[in-house]
């Protein structure tokens, strides 16, 4: 991040130490790492990160005011393309600042769980527009964003603007849940600074869950990254209590660029697990060994 865009985060900084007495007591911290060796790249090994950490700022006050700092990234040997998020956030629904576009609240990469290193090189099929040029040409998207949620509906919508990147964006984003079923749907809208259009991302999908089986699907419009659009697919076989076997990929328009997988896992006790994929992309084959824990 630039030192012009750093000093703008200086009052959040502020705020965040202010409020460390509270820090300790109510500190909420959710998210995802994992580790994972592949055999796809020149790169060994690639790390991926993806959390929130929260606490309140005026508590004491009766008021429902808190500071976010997260970050999606990844980390290889050479380099370390991430997004770092940082906002003031009201009542857990309205946050300003650098926040995470609506377009990622739903239908992540189906290659994420088992095959991160395919998840970072693919990441414009299933992320935002937003997100992609924060993690490959250092953009600093500045906006806000407003979540909330009923019993079975899940929404979302962001609004950013990034002068270090050149483009202004905009995305809604709903997920269903009820019984076995869950459907979900995402746009993002991108535009430079003149006002003109600079493409439309959009992705829509299903998932059955009747126990031990897993089955989803989404359509993928990568419009704004310019790439063809995909069918994403992901089943998963539950055969006992620690060990699933999984299928996934993405099967692209005209067969562009497809990639599959296939992945056993075994789950760690108490929020650990860890898979052994194999997976077919650009006519290579390559294996995956990778260890998550949810926190």
């Amino acid at each position: 991040m630039p030192l012009s865009d750093r000093l703008k985060a200086i009052p959040l900084v502020a705020l965040a130490f202010s409020a460390v007495p509270a820090f300790a007591q109510s500190l909420h911290l959710a998210g995802e790492a994992s580790v994972s060796a592949t055999t796809v790249a020149d790169d060994p090994a690639i790390g991926r990160l993806d959390f929130d950490l929260t606490f309140p700022l005026a508590a004491q006050r009766g008021l429902p005011l808190s500071l976010e700092i997260g970050a999606f990234a990844y980390v290889l040997p050479q380099k370390r393309p991430h997004e770092t998020y940082v906002a003031l956030a009201w009542d857990e629904r309205l946050r300003l600042g650098v926040v995470r576009p609506a377009y990622d609240f739903v239908l992540p990469s189906v290659f994420a769980r088992h095959a991160p290193y395919l998840a970072y090189a693919r990441a414009e099929y299933a992320r935002a527009y937003t997100t992609t040029n924060a993690m490959r040409r250092t953009a600093v998207p500045w906006g806000l964003s407003y979540t909330d949620q009923s019993d079975t509906v899940k929404w979302a919508a962001s609004a950013h603007n990034a002068s270090k990147g050149g483009f202004r964006s905009a995305s809604l984003a709903a997920r269903w849940d009820r019984g076995e079923w869950q459907l979900a749907a995402a746009a993002e809208c991108v535009w430079d600074f003149t006002g003109a259009h600079g493409g439309t991302n959009a992705k829509l999908g299903a998932s059955w869950t009747g126990a031990p089986w897993t089955v989803g699907a989404a359509y993928l419009h990568p419009g704004a990254e310019k790439l063809p659009d995909a069918v994403s697919l992901d089943v998963s076989y539950q055969i006992n209590s620690h060990l699933s076997l999984s299928g996934f990929g993405e099967v692209t328009d005209k067969g562009q660029d497809d990639a599959f997988g296939i992945a056993a896992e075994y789950a760690l006790p108490p929020k650990a697990a860890l898979s052994l994929a194999a997976t077919q992309w650009h006519g290579d084959t390559g294996l995956h060994l990778t260890l998550s824990r949810h926190f």
